[in-house]
Parts: structure tokens; C-alpha cells; sequence
């Protein structure tokens, strides 16, 4: 993409990474299919099913009955004032600090990440992904493109590269990564993978998501985007 092409917030995750079973290393992506988030269906309050998995997600992260409490009161609280989405999805750095503060300064193992999405990417997201009548509330991602945040240049926040990811109706996404095809896209796209298992930039976008998106290629039938992909320096708790 060209350098001086507008980028705006998609939206903060805080996310533990886990080690990918092909080469053991791991991929800075938001998709919760490769990595494990601390926002996850469990701390919204209202979410049918959240307590089935509760026991592992205690063991996990390291919490009790009474911090789980604590952290869906927040999360029902921080929904209400639109300050994260649904679902996973934190709108400003804030909002994810004090999350990450208040419930998680026992963990050392975890990343504040942002995900930026181009001007053309944002315009189709916020097409292909508007609200129907009688369909879901608008996903966190919608809602955050809609503000138009432009992309932070802080020094607090490091490049790391770019994700394709395709995005469910509710809100969740998946990464190129869920169907192992770093190795097609390299070749076909002449794309450079990265340190962090994501691509370096490159000059045809377009041409890789139109790729992603024919139901030839055989990709989860959900609409694939580009994103800018950076982390979040943390402060020491």
C-alpha cells in the first residue's frame, strides 16, 4: 500500500498468544481460532453458554468465581458505554489498559494488539458487514470503523505487519493462517513473511483479497480484508 494511504482503528485486543503446531512459533494475529483472547464470549454477562467452558478458562488465565464476577460487571459496564464491542474488541488503548490492570496483572504472557484498516478496506468492511434488519447488532469492528479513528503513529505502538483475515457476521474472524496458506499466498502474491507471521507490505491488496475472497480457493465463506497489524508497548504493572 502507498505510504501515504489513510489507515483508522479497527480496534485493541488483548490477546495470549499460542505456539502454532507447524514450527512451534507464534502469529501476532486477533483471530481467536489461532489465539487465545482475555475478552472472550465468557466475560459478557448476557452471552448464552459462557459458563461451559468456565473451568478451563479459570485454569487458563488464573482466576476464581469472584474475579470472574468482577470482570463480567466491567465488561457489562464498558459494553453499555460503548467502550469495547462485541466480541473481544476494546475502542480505545485505555479501555484495554484498564482491563488488562485491573484482572490480568498476574499474567506476564500477553499482548496488547491493534488491528488498522485502509480507507478502501474500511469503506467495503462497513458495506459488507452493515446490520440487516432483523439480523445482529453491528459487530465491534463495524462500530469502531465507524468512528474513524485515524491510526495512532505513537511510539508506544510497533509495526509488525499485515493480517488477512475474514470476518463471521457475529464478529468473530479468521486469519489465513486457519487454512495454512502463507506458503500460496508467498508465491502467488510474491508476499514476505515476516518474523511475526505476518506479511510485509505489498503493492496489489487487492488482487490477494479478491484471491481470498473467490469460492474457488476454497476459504471460509465469510468476506476477507487486509489489516495493519501493530503492538501495544505494555507499562511494567
Amino acid at each position: 500500500m502507498c505510504h501515504k494511504t489513510a489507515f483508522y482503528l479497527g480496534g485493541y485486543y488483548l490477546i495470549k498468544l499460542r505456539p502454532m503446531k507447524l514450527g512451534g512459533n507464534s502469529v501476532f494475529t486477533c483471530s481467536t481460532c489461532i489465539n487465545d483472547g482475555f475478552l472472550g464470549f465468557w466475560a459478557y454477562s448476557w452471552t448464552t453458554g459462557n459458563n461451559d467452558s468456565i473451568g478451563e478458562i479459570k485454569d487458563d488465565f488464573q482466576l476464581d468465581d469472584q474475579k470472574i464476577q468482577s470482570i463480567r460487571q466491567w465488561v457489562d459496564h464498558a459494553f453499555d458505554d460503548k467502550r469495547i464491542g462485541w466480541p473481544s474488541v476494546f475502542y480505545d488503548l485505555e479501555t484495554v489498559q484498564e482491563y488488562n490492570h485491573a484482572f490480568f496483572g498476574h499474567i506476564l504472557d500477553k499482548q496488547i494488539i491493534s488491528v488498522h484498516f485502509s480507507e478502501q478496506e474500511a469503506a467495503a468492511l462497513l458495506v459488507d458487514l452493515k446490520p440487516q434488519p432483523g439480523g445482529f447488532d453491528p459487530i465491534g469492528l463495524f462500530d469502531g470503523l465507524q468512528k474513524k479513528v485515524p491510526e495512532s503513529h505513537s511510539n508506544g505502538e510497533t509495526f509488525l505487519g499485515f493480517d488477512i483475515i475474514g470476518i463471521e457476521a457475529s464478529g468473530d474472524f479468521h486469519s489465513f493462517w486457519c487454512h495454512d496458506m502463507a506458503k500460496d499466498l508467498s508465491e502467488r502474491f510474491h508476499l514476505t513473511l515476516n518474523q511475526y507471521g505476518l506479511f510485509e507490505d505489498s503493492p496489489d491488496w487487492k488482487a490477494v483479497t479478491d484471491y481470498m475472497n473467490e469460492e474457488e480457493t476454497g476459504c471460509e465463506p465469510v468476506p476477507w480484508y487486509v489489516c495493519k497489524v501493530k503492538l501495544v508497548e505494555q507499562e511494567s504493572n
